[in-house]
This record gives structure tokens, C-alpha cells and sequence, in this order.
């Protein structure tokens, strides 16, 4: 059993005030069990006049996070705050550790070490992997910590998010490790014991994803080249979308459905020119895609649907919400609204973190009930404990 302990402060400028808010929420002394680590989600802001660092020393486990455009808890969500949860149990066991820094030629190689590291501290192999990586404009950074995490871990689920923040530069997307602040390093936290976290996943509306399929035809990794046989601007356009469309990437996303039985997955294109779009996952040949559209509505029925699926399980010890931060450019100016629609659902009786995401690392399920670990985009993704 993990027990759930969740906290937030607005105190941007005093780290000392911003702790003393902390730990005023949390009984550090008698209130935790004998293991217990920390997980941050924060406006970045919080990196800069050093509230994560004097966080990190005065808490007596380790802490992992990243920045994001909004976090939450069940007293309080907000675009700029800094957001904690608190694990601790007395039967399962948690091990963090840091890759080394990440470029677009070495990420699997260094999450594969991070990984290593962390396995050393455990005596069995996890049960579930809560995975923090850089946002990277050179590189898909989350499809390949999500490959090299399947291929060491022998498919272990894999839930967490990218960094980001307020710009869309990402220069203050940050991940930290106890006080260490990084920009391109990837945070891992290796939970090992009986658990039974349980995924959801919802994307777009059905009545905002266009009936018309088609099926790739050529692809390089996550680069789509060509639908139908057709170059992907020509593909486009017979659908009545023009390239000037398409300059923001949150306008026009693709639902790729892989044909292996999972629920389909929502992507951007982050750039597209004559040659093609550079897509957030990977755009295998034969699989088919759909081109979506996300509005106000789309968004708060999503985040809805997936909230109260999740609220019918049983034995809820905590929960952790991770949307898409696109969500929230894509309801602006009512930035808020789906934070406080899921503080509203779940109510104060169990305890809940949400933290917005650059990408999501979620597991799809089959018809057969196998979880597959997929990057998203656009999504609302969830963890029931």
C-alpha cells in the first residue's frame, strides 16, 4: 500500500517561507512510513530564486520533478505554483536516479544507465517506472526513453511526462533530482512492490476526429512522409487542409491508430514542410491515421471522462493526472478551467497531483487487457493507485 501526501505553496521569492509552507502541510516527522520519495511539478520560476533546491534539502528522501505551465493538488491548482506528492510506504520500495546529460544521439543509451543505477537499489525488478524527461526541440525524446525503457525493463509500465514551461522556447524546461537542476538529464523513479496502478487515456472527442482514415505509406521514425501514397501536404489537402493551416501545432493532430489492438494515439506535428511533418511518436508504415481537431469542449469532456473512469475503481489510495499542457493553450484564456474541473471531481476525500505535460508516457491497453507503454500528445493521461 503507497500512502498519498500531496502539498503546494505560491511563495515564489522567500525559499524559506515556501518550505515552512510545505512542511506545515505535511507531519514530515510522525506522518510518513518507512520509505518515501518525493515527486515536484512546478512553475519555473520556482527553479530560479531556489524554492526546488531548499525544498529538496529539508525533505528527508529523495525528490524528483520538472517544471510545467500547471500543477495541482486537492487544495489548490494553478498555473503558477509549486505542487508536491509525497509517497510512503511501509511495504514497497523506491529508488531514484539521474541520466546522465542527453543529446540527440545518446538518449537511449544514457536512460538505459539511469535505469542501471536505480535497479542497484532495489531487490527485485520494479512494478512501475514514473519517468521525468527533458523536452527537446533537436530530438523525440520521449519515444526513445519510452524504447529504451521497454527494452531494459522488459516492458515494465512506464507513466510520467516531459518538462516544460511557459514558453514555448522551453529555455526554462527543467528537471531536478534533489537540489540538481537540469535542463537535459531524464529523472527516474523505480517503484518495486505489490501495486495495481491502473491507466487512462483519453484524447480527442470521437465527434472531433474526421471519419476519413488513411494509412501511412512512408515514414522515417517519428518524420511522416507519406499517406496513401501521397506526399503528406498532398494527403492534406484533399481533405481541405492547406499548409498555412498548420502553423499551430496544436491545430491539427493526427490520431495514429498502431493496429495491434490498443486505443489509437493522439500526436502533434510539431513542424511540417514539403518533405513532410516531424510528429511527436512514431508514424510506422501501414499504420492509419485520422486528423483531429481539439476546441474548448473536446478538452473539458475528455478530462471529464477520464476522471470519473477513474473515480469507478476500487481501493483508490491517490491518484496523479498528467494533461497535456497544449490543453491549455488550447482553452485560453480560461487557462484553468480543466485543473478545476478535475479538483472539482475527485473532491478532497482522496488524495490527487496533477502535473502538465510537454509529452505523456502512458500504457495503452488491448482487447486482451496487455498494457503497451505509448508516448502521447493533446491527451489527459491518469494513474489510479
Amino acid at each position: 500500500m503507497i500512502k498519498f501526501l500531496t502539498a503546494f505553496t505560491k511563495e515564489i521569492d522567500d525559499p524559506e517561507a515556501a518550505v515552512a509552507d510545505i512542511l506545515g502541510q505535511i507531519d514530515i516527522d510522525s506522518g510518513l512510513l518507512a520509505h518515501s520519495v518525493g515527486i515536484v511539478s512546478c512553475y519555473y520560476e520556482f527553479v530560479e530564486t531556489g524554492v526546488v533546491a531548499a525544498l529538496a534539502e529539508r525533505l528527508p528522501f529523495d525528490v524528483i520533478g520538472c517544471t510545467a505551465m500547471g500543477s495541482g493538488v486537492n487544495a489548490r491548482c494553478s498555473l503558477e505554483q509549486l505542487s508536491l506528492l509525497v509517497l510512503s510506504s511501509d511495504d514497497v520500495n523506491f529508488a531514484c536516479s539521474l541520466s546522465g546529460p542527453l543529446d540527440k544521439d545518446n538518449i537511449k543509451e544514457q536512460v538505459t544507465g539511469a535505469y542501471t543505477e536505480g535497479r542497484k537499489l532495489l531487490s527485485a525488478n520494479p512494478a512501475l517506472i514514473f519517468t521525468l524527461g527533458p523536452i527537446m526541440t533537436d530530438a523525440q525524446a520521449g519515444e526513445d526513453i519510452v524504447d529504451a525503457l521497454n527494452n531494459v525493463s522488459g516492458n515494465v509500465p512506464l507513466f510520467g511526462t516531459l518538462s516544460n514551461d511557459t514558453d514555448l522556447s522551453y529555455k526554462n524546461a527543467k528537471t531536478f533530482f534533489n537540489g540538481e537542476i537540469h535542463q537535459y538529464r531524464a529523472a527516474l523513479l523505480l517503484i518495486q512492490g505489490n501495486i495495481n496502478p491502473r491507466f487512462f487515456v483519453t484524447g480527442i472527442s470521437d465527434k472531433n476526429i474526421q471519419r476519413q482514415k488513411g494509412e501511412i505509406t512512408s515514414s522515417d521514425g517519428c518524420f511522416l512522409k507519406e499517406v496513401n501514397n501521397m506526399p503528406l501536404l498532398n494527403y492534406l489537402a484533399t481533405l481541405g487542409i492547406r499548409k498555412e493551416n498548420l502553423g499551430a501545432f496544436t491545430s491539427v493532430p493526427i490520431i495514429v491508430d498502431y493496429g495491434d489492438g490498443t486505443t489509437p494515439v493522439a500526436l502533434s506535428m510539431y513542424s511540417v514542410n514539403e518533405t513532410g511533418a516531424l510528429c511527436g511518436g512514431k508514424m510506422p508504415v501501414g499504420a492509419s491515421v485520422a486528423i483531429a481537431e481539439v476546441d474548448y469542449s473536446s478538452v473539458m469532456t475528455t478530462a471529464e471522462d477520464t476522471v470519473k473512469k477513474a473515480l469507478a475503481e476500487k481501493d483508490i489510495s491517490g491518484i496523479i493526472a498528467i494533461p497535456c499542457f497544449s490543453r491549455i493553450l488550447v482553452i485560453s484564456p480560461r487557462a484553468e478551467d480543466e485543473m478545476k474541473k478535475t479538483r472539482e471531481l475527485i473532491g478532497q476525500d482522496i488524495p490527487f497531483f496533477l502535473c502538465y505535460s510537454g509529452g505523456e508516457i502512458c500504457p495503452t491497453y488491448n482487447e486482451k487487457g496487455e498494457s503497451f507503454n505509448r508516448f502521447h500528445n493533446l491527451t489527459y493521461t491518469l494513474a489510479v493507485f
